[in-house]
């Protein structure tokens, strides 16, 4: 099959590799190359890297666009997001990208097989390429099931957190969000389903990055959970804790983990916050 794309378009520092060919991308970018993935029934390969930052990520840039690389991987749908690129940073953040360069081998549907970082050499790529294909039609299929399965009439509940703790499992965080929010909507499900999802669809929005909607979302368990079950508190105040020791504000971070262990200390959010108050600086 050959490419009807053009050979090489770039646009704002993002291209789109489909059978040798390349794709400008538009604000869907992303979104076009899942569905191309899709499509061919091959993976989907991510480089998040920053041109210019240090020699790794130099160094991983160039290898995707070398004529070797291009030549062994001519079934694959590849993405790369230069983070020099502004735009590129809102595209690449529900993969996490604290470190670059970052590599992610996806399955044709989507799922995270792989993810490497700091420094990618040919050999690694080559091998996660074929990791990915051969390990990439099992994860479809189980994705699939649990999809028709989170599908069907009924309550579902236990089927939708399946599905969630799968694609988190994977780091799909991005992807877990929308089932996590079914479940924590639905008043009809019991308050120990909607506290589990409920710190699980926080803790995927700080995954993507997406600190004040973790934040307004640990808020709104508390306060809508908080009176009937003690473990809403404590999940709560563990993602805020989290997310306050992460940007280094430990005096913070202290009172929120001492608050979720005192709501629910033989709870997991409890358990969790003990061993996270351990590790904040002492001073």
């Amino acid at each position: 099959m050959k490419s009807s794309f053009p050979k090489q378009i770039v646009l704002s520092g993002c291209f789109v590799a489909l059978l040798g060919g390349y794709s400008a991308m538009a604000d869907s970018e992303l979104d076009n190359a899942l569905q191309r993935s899709a499509q061919l029934k091959e993976p989907l390969i991510i480089l998040v890297a920053e041109s210019g930052q240090s020699h790794a990520d130099d160094a991983a840039l160039k290898l995707m666009d070398s004529p070797a690389i291009a030549a062994m991987t001519k079934q694959v749908v590849t993405v790369v997001l230069d983070l020099s690129v502004s735009r590129n940073r809102a595209v690449a953040a529900r993969f996490h990208p604290v470190e670059t360069p970052l590599l992610l081998c996806l399955s044709s549907e989507g799922v995270i097989i792989s993810r490497d970082e700091k420094h990618i050499s040919k050999s690694e790529l080559l091998k996660r390429i074929e990791d990915a294909r051969q390990h990439g039609a099992e994860l479809d299929a189980k994705l699939d099931q649990l999809r028709e399965d989170a599908a069907k009439g009924g309550d579902g509940t236990e089927a939708r957190l399946r599905l969630s703790d799968f694609l988190l499992q994977h780091r799909n965080s991005f992807e877990a969000i929308p089932v996590l929010e079914g479940v924590v909507h639905s008043k009809t499900n019991s308050p120990p389903a909607r506290v589990r999802a409920w710190v699980s669809l926080a803790r995927a929005h700080l995954w993507v990055m997406e600190v004040e909607k973790a934040r307004h979302e640990a808020d709104d368990l508390i306060a809508t959970l908080g009176q009937e079950d003690p473990e809403a508190i404590a999940g709560g105040n563990l993602i805020h804790g989290i997310q306050d020791a992460n940007g280094k504000r430990a005096a913070l971070a202290r009172e929120e983990f001492r608050a979720a262990i005192a709501a629910s200390p033989d709870s997991a959010y409890g358990k969790e916050a003990k061993e996270a108050l351990v590790k904040l600086p002492k001073k």
